[in-house]
């Protein structure tokens, strides 16, 4: 009996090591709820919170990703991912139509705030580029 728990913890703790040690990069997904003074959006939009959800992705493409999610209703999605495979930063946007048409505007202090968030909320410890994410923010 002893040997059996011995040999099925052995054979449990190879199975959890293998899990952690592939390579595997995992989705991070982080949410913010704001309010549209926040975001400088209060004259332009009658809502009562903004949601900006962020997709990371360490070590590798964002971009299946960025393909896959769609926005819901009032709502702003960033994909960001560092692609290990070939040294580069991704970094794209997306927004349901309302926010899409007022983001087009291309308003500097609506902009800049999105960018703000990301680069002081989300990623204060990361090599986080805020002018490629402005980039990123003027091309949705």
């Amino acid at each position: 009996m002893k040997y059996s728990l011995v040999l099925l913890f052995f054979a449990f703790s190879l199975f959890s090591f293998s899990q952690n040690s592939s390579n595997e990069s995992y989705l991070q997904v982080t949410r913010y709820k704001l309010q549209p003074e926040e975001l400088n959006l209060h004259e332009d939009i009658d809502a009562e919170k903004i949601n900006l959800k962020i997709y990371f992705l360490k070590d590798s493409s964002i971009v299946d990703d960025y393909k896959f999610f769609k926005p819901k209703t009032n709502e702003i999605l960033f994909f960001y991912g560092l692609n290990t495979k070939n040294n580069t930063t991704e970094m794209f946007f997306k927004a349901d139509d309302t926010l899409k048409n007022i983001y087009k505007k291309k308003d500097f202090e609506q902009l800049i705030k999105v960018v703000e968030v990301l680069e002081y909320n989300v990623f204060p410890t990361e090599d986080f580029s805020s002018a490629e994410a402005f980039v990123a923010l003027e091309q949705l």
